[in-house]
């Protein structure tokens, strides 16, 4: 084992590129319908049901379920550096559990014919309720304890999740439809659903890298930091509004997808090393790569039958944290 994490640190990262292009256009393939890679270049200048199908359809899906990918991954690794905790994901201050209470809301008490409006906006309002609330109710004067952080912010979830089980235990109606929300679908994905989730996590991206050498100063700690003129609040504010914001618009338009933005932090470091200014690439093609294969693997195993995402990450994501903590202890190096 020691052996493949020291190949991986040395070799690995630099295949990296290479493999997520090919993984990219592996995932573009596969379907109800196989497209091999070649004829996939072929179709650009051809009018088929088969350009439609794969440019139209499927195109859009595997963009976002890659970006979603990249978006859960990388707000993980920047809370679980400004928290310095290790077992820190997107879900931590209840913007997931509140996003899903929104959708849910919207599907059982929204007319149909405004549905496709209230779903991602009523989504987004209780993401954005249940992040704030987590963070006002872990507020000490003017600061933001990590710890109280982490309490209120199961607090919150606990909250929002047993609202949205209450929801689909009284409302029968579309109980399929609520169930796979909670449990996250790329289907039905067009590129107009991408425009607001893209531009959110190109500001995150942008914001991350510029900061990166800050976050590694985090994870020393907060006195560590201030000792050094960070500005720990502000920092701290700042990535937890933003990766509240970069969660909620994937999740508004996708549904609650766990264990990425827990496992491939984790990943990266293993492969890049703790520096943010390396991992964080790391993080980015991992995270997408690993979220389109799954979404992949849901819409093809069962196949006419689609499968929950969700459950295709749980089912990575549980066994790769068992081999985190026998392993690597949970660490952030």
């Amino acid at each position: 084992m020691q052996k493949l994490i020291r190949w991986l640190k040395s070799t690995g990262r630099y295949l990296l590129p290479v493999i997520f292009v090919i993984v990219f256009l592996l995932n573009l393939s596969f379907g109800t319908v196989y497209v091999s890679p070649i004829r996939l270049f072929k179709l650009i200048g051809e009018e088929t049901s088969e350009r439609y199908l794969i440019f139209n359809l499927r195109l859009p899906r595997v963009l976002m379920a890659t970006l979603t990918g990249i978006a859960l991954s990388l707000v993980g690794n920047i809370f679980q550096a400004i928290m310095k905790n290790p077992l820190v994901d997107p879900y931590l201050i209840g913007t997931s559990a509140g996003a899903s209470f929104g959708a849910l809301l919207a599907i059982y008490f929204i007319v149909n014919s405004i549905a496709h409006v209230s779903i991602p906006t009523m989504s987004f309002i209780f993401a954005l309720v249940a992040s704030t609330l987590s963070i006002v109710l872990a507020k000490k004067g003017s600061v933001v304890p990590t710890v109280h952080l982490v309490l209120s912010g199961v607090l919150v979830s606990t909250l929002f999740s047993a609202g949205s089980m209450l929801l689909l235990n009284i409302a029968n109606k579309t109980l399929v439809s609520g169930h796979v929300w909670l449990y996250g679908t790329f289907s039905g994905i067009t590129f107009h659903d991408l425009i607001v989730p893209s531009i959110s996590l190109g500001v995150l991206v942008l914001l991350s890298f510029a900061l990166s050498t800050r976050l590694d100063v985090m994870t020393l700690g907060e006195k560590e930091a201030k000792s050094l003129g960070i500005n720990v609040e502000a920092l701290k504010w700042l990535f937890y509004l933003l990766g509240s914001f970069v969660t909620a618009a994937f999740v508004s338009k996708t549904g609650i997808i766990g264990f990425v933005g827990l496992i491939v932090p984790h990943m990266a470091r293993i492969v890049a090393g703790p520096k943010h200014s390396k991992n964080l690439l790391a993080t980015i093609l991992i995270g997408g790569m690993l979220m389109s294969v799954c979404d992949t693997l849901a819409r093809t195993l069962l196949n006419p039958v689609e499968i929950p995402v969700g459950i295709i990450t749980a089912l990575i994501g549980a066994p790769f944290m068992f081999f985190l903590l026998k392993f690597k202890n949970g660490s952030l190096k």
